[in-house]
């Protein structure tokens, strides 16, 4: 298999080509996922409804997004709060739970913890959208034709392929207008915002992380997939279709999206028997990646644990490791 334009593995470039190089190596891998809207200098929130949280303050709002649907979202924040704070934009995972979506935020079943008391409690806000097909968007934006669950996925990527876009870009792109908004709220401290998830979620946290220049942290939990050897596993079919973008192992491999993180704090917290992860994929995206953090002077701040005999899978010692990372912000 021939190797990518932008290739670590074959050419280390040195601190300062790295830094001269890494904006326009930005721009390449945005031009890869195909026409993108521009982003809005601000972006619209509507709060459709307030509860109160026994450790905070929950609203449902309502993102424009140039569409009548809009993006579905909870944002929360803490109750105690006295002015602006960290916050974290957790992005949900698939798992093929397309009517859950946002509400993962709530549950346990793939995290120890709800995420939401679990940042609360550390006195962060959190928001969470509904991703393309997911939660209250599942069949209701009109570019999936109203079709459900995995037939609205597929939906979905065929009608953006077809304008020259990708549903993985447009999954970005709502994630970047997620993270403007929480910028702009008052109870947040733009300057200390975590994005992170799991699954899914993660690999739209790592992505989001090389985007957005001013997210302060990246935690990504089961999902690290070095698309070379996704391949050599043959494991292509264990992903949905919204995780292929067309030409982009032309331009780069997962290292290259990671350590776009640099020199910003990255962890990476993954079973070593996680099918969807291959294990050999995960060492090398992850040895690479640790190469431009140590050029960056900041080796420290990039963690990349593989936990042996653990599948796809958030275990108590993973969410404990994140937490412990989030109350860095």
């Amino acid at each position: 298999m021939k190797s990518p334009r932008f290739c670590l593995e074959t050419h280390s470039p040195d601190l300062a080509t790295w830094t001269r190089h890494r904006v326009s190596v930005v721009e390449e891998i945005g031009s890869i996922l195909g026409h993108l809207p521009v982003l809005p200098g601000r972006v619209q929130g509507e709060v459709l409804s307030r509860r109160e949280h026994p450790l905070g303050v929950v609203e449902k709002i309502r993102l424009s997004n140039g569409s009548n649907v809009g993006i579905p979202a909870w944002f929360a924040f803490p109750k105690q709060s006295t002015g602006p704070g960290p916050a974290v934009l957790w992005c949900h995972w698939h798992g093929g739970e397309y009517r859950t979506g946002k509400g993962e935020l709530f549950e346990n079943n793939h995290t120890p913890e709800p995420p939401i008391e679990c940042f609360l409690q550390r006195g962060c806000s959190v928001l969470c959208i509904d991703a393309y097909g997911f939660g209250e968007r599942n069949g209701r934006d009109p570019e999936s034709c109203h079709d459900l669950d995995q037939e609205g996925e597929q939906s979905l990527f065929k009608h953006f392929l077809w304008q020259g876009s990708s549903l993985w870009g447009r999954i970005v792109w709502d994630d970047r207008l997620a993270f403007r908004y929480l910028q702009q709220r008052d109870e947040v401290d733009g300057d200390r915002i975590a994005v992170a998830g799991m699954s899914m979620g993660s690999t739209r946290a790592q992505w989001l992380m090389a985007f957005e220049e001013r997210a302060a942290m990246c935690v990504g939990i089961a999902c690290m997939v070095r698309y070379r050897e996704l391949i050599a596993s043959k494991g292509l079919r264990r992903h949905g279709l919204y995780f292929f973008v067309p030409g982009l192992m032309e331009y780069c491999d997962l290292e290259v999206i990671l350590a776009l993180a640099a020199p910003r704090p990255l962890l990476c917290l993954n079973g070593g028997s996680d099918l969807l992860s291959p294990r050999r994929g995960m060492e090398k995206a992850g040895r690479l990646t640790a190469g431009v953090y140590d050029r960056c002077g900041k080796s420290e701040a990039f963690r990349n644990e593989i936990f042996d005999g653990v599948g796809h899978a958030c275990t108590p010692e993973s969410w404990q490791i994140a937490m412990d990372w989030i109350e860095r912000l």
